[in-house]
């Protein structure tokens, strides 16, 4: 894999993060790593979810991805 795909890879995560989407799940396989993510919408009477998967080939990516990962469950942890 070159810089060049992790470059993709990584605009195509920071596609969804700035629509604001959030890392619902992470799971890997013998194909790469494959990334939900969910973006909640709130409509004047009920809650519509909207998901989306991202296939993740280079390592690099997935390091990336993970590092979102723990940006974001810190922002979103309770304080003590």
């Amino acid at each position: 894999m070159s810089y060049q795909e992790f470059l993709v890879e990584r605009e195509q995560i920071d596609y969804f993060i700035r629509r604001g989407y959030l890392i619902k799940r992470i799971y890997e396989n013998l194909s790469g790593t494959f990334v939900e993510f969910e973006l909640k919408r709130s409509n004047s009477s009920r809650e519509q979810k909207l998901q989306k998967t991202l296939h993740i080939y280079n390592a690099d990516a997935r390091k990336y991805v993970s590092s979102l990962l723990i940006q974001q469950l810190k922002q979103t942890a309770a304080p003590f």
